[in-house]
């Protein structure tokens, strides 16, 4: 369940990095302080662009998105005229962020890439060193780490828009870190963008899926394990988790 959460945690990050990359784009790079139209006093999303510093900042009060609740800074570094270009790069930040109340620390970067024969937007993405989600509480003792080398996101929908509600992201790659920063459980989350499922009688794509409207994921099949412990398969759903080890535990 770790797991699963800081999959989605990490994934609404890169959502919302990439989404400012386009807003500023369609704003021709323009200096300027951009307020969500469904913002209010106390409850708001804001974006602050400064040429000068190639950085957008999107500042969060109480915001609401997936039915996960946003407070605090995420800034993304990008140069004038970079989005979509083959190759362009964006470093993302996070400042005093948290996600539902956890503290999300960490950077990451997203790289764009041309596909031939694709009309869908491709990112590589890659968490740093030293990502981490911490628990609830005012020691904030570390829940999961959590690294991702070369992970694959695809835009399967809404690449003409620029609205997240109509975006399917396709995502598969290996997450690799330590529950509790306790060695003795390091783990190993792959998804295999080759792999498939059986959900009651139909193929499934082993790629995990993420749309607005579902509060996890769409579906999609990770394999995780830790060391001296069975091999889990987490598959994941609108409605929920499901997952099973490979050898039965009492």
């Amino acid at each position: 369940m770790d797991n699963a959460q800081a999959a989605l945690y990490f994934h609404t990050v890169f959502r919302e990095a990439e989404n400012a990359w386009a807003f500023i784009d369609s704003k021709n790079y323009e200096d300027g302080t951009y307020i969500d139209e469904a913002s209010r006093s106390s409850i708001y999303k804001r974006l602050t662009y400064e040429e000068s510093k190639k950085t957008v900042v999107i500042d969060y009060n109480a915001w609401e998105t997936n039915q996960l609740f946003l407070l605090g800074s995420i800034t993304v570094e990008f140069a004038v005229n970079s989005y979509r270009g083959d190759g362009s790069t964006a470093s993302v930040y996070l400042t005093d962020f948290s996600i539902n109340q956890q503290s999300v620390v960490g950077g990451s970067s997203i790289k764009y890439r041309k596909v031939q024969n694709s009309d869908n937007d491709h990112y590589t993405y890659t968490l740093l060193d030293g990502a981490a989600i911490h628990e609830q509480g005012h020691a904030m003792p570390v829940l999961i780490s959590a690294t991702i080398a070369n992970g694959q996101y695809e835009r399967t929908e809404g690449n003409d828009t620029l609205i997240q509600e109509d975006d399917v992201w396709e995502y598969s790659g290996v997450m690799t870190g330590m529950l509790h920063n306790d060695p003795n459980l390091k783990y190993t989350n792959t998804v295999n963008p080759a792999s498939t499922y059986l959900e009651n009688g139909e193929s499934k794509d082993g790629k995990i899926h993420y749309s607005m409207d579902c509060t996890f994921a769409r579906q999609g099949l990770s394999q995780i394990t830790f060391l001296k412990r069975p091999a889990i398969a987490f598959i994941h759903s609108c409605s929920g988790y499901y997952f099973e080890s490979v050898t039965h535990i009492e």
